[in-house]
């Protein structure tokens, strides 16, 4: 059962699944309370598709792992690859099956979703930048996802540019950790392709991009004073401390990708404080 856990990060999924409630939420704001079923069964599918790319991810990253993280499932011996590609199809189908009850344009977000999973694992991984910017938009997704339950996701966008911005950077970061087994395995990540401190240097500038978008809902009039509290507090001085020390030490790299997660988990709340 750990090791299943562990297969599929459920973390990811819970982040995701919330994401979607906090899209349902900014919208909702503003076209009015309806949710019900759809929305739980929404939340769901985002759980479900993220737990099944996570397991093909493995499924795909196997030798890999061997090299970075021979601890997890498959390279640990505690599951085989025909085992988690059959952990991973159940997955997906029981995401898509249920989006079958969703309105239509949920259903083909799911797909959409699931497809970009497939591409990232199976070409665009091994792509560098190209791969890290679908991981980007899937971390966004579940925004507009949660917003198109109540049929409008412009409310959405901004919490889209966040999550896309954090993602994108965190990608980067996590190719600097992944360089040996990406290196064994031919992958032309950023970092291996241009080298440690560039990748850094560019992960850093997209931080700093963040840092300034998110005085923008407030200056625009969009969110209230308590987000403007919450994300200079919360989220702006954590992702300022993050940018010196990767400045400063390529070592901090790890407790960067962990410090940028945990920036998501707070940024769910400090949006969802946004039009108070």
């Amino acid at each position: 059962m750990i090791a299943f856990f562990k297969l599929l990060r459920p973390l990811n999924g819970i982040i995701g699944g919330i994401s979607v409630f906090v899209g349902w939420f900014l919208t909702h704001k503003i076209v009015g309370t309806r949710y019900g079923m759809s929305l739980l069964l929404a939340c769901l599918v985002c759980f479900l598709i993220i737990s099944a790319g996570n397991a093909i991810n493995d499924w795909a990253d196997a030798e890999i792992d061997r090299i970075n993280k021979p601890n997890k499932p498959i390279p640990s011996g505690r599951f085989t690859r025909p085992q988690v590609l059959v952990i991973s199809i159940i997955l997906f189908a029981l995401g898509l099956l249920i989006s079958l009850k969703l309105p239509i344009a949920l259903l083909f977000i799911a797909l959409f979703a699931s497809l970009l999973l497939l591409l990232y694992n199976f070409k665009l991984k091994a792509k560098g930048l190209s791969g890290n910017l679908v991981v980007a938009i899937l971390g966004g997704l579940p925004f507009i996802y949660g917003g198109v339950v109540l049929g409008d996701w412009l409310p959405t966008l901004i919490p889209f540019g966040f999550a896309f911005l954090l993602h994108f950077a965190r990608e980067i970061l996590k190719d600097i950790e992944d360089i040996p087994g990406d290196s064994n395995a031919n992958n032309v990540s950023f970092p291996i392709k241009y080298g440690v401190r560039k990748a850094i240097l560019l992960s850093n500038l997209i931080l700093g991009v963040l840092i300034a978008f998110t005085f923008l809902p407030f200056l625009v009039g969009w969110y209230g004073v308590l987000y403007l509290i919450g994300v200079v507090l919360c989220i702006d001085l954590s992702l300022g401390l993050t940018i010196y020390e990767l400045s400063k030490y390529e070592s901090y790299v790890p407790k960067a990708c962990d410090s940028l997660k945990f920036s998501m988990l707070i940024g769910l709340v400090v949006l969802a404080l946004g039009y108070y």
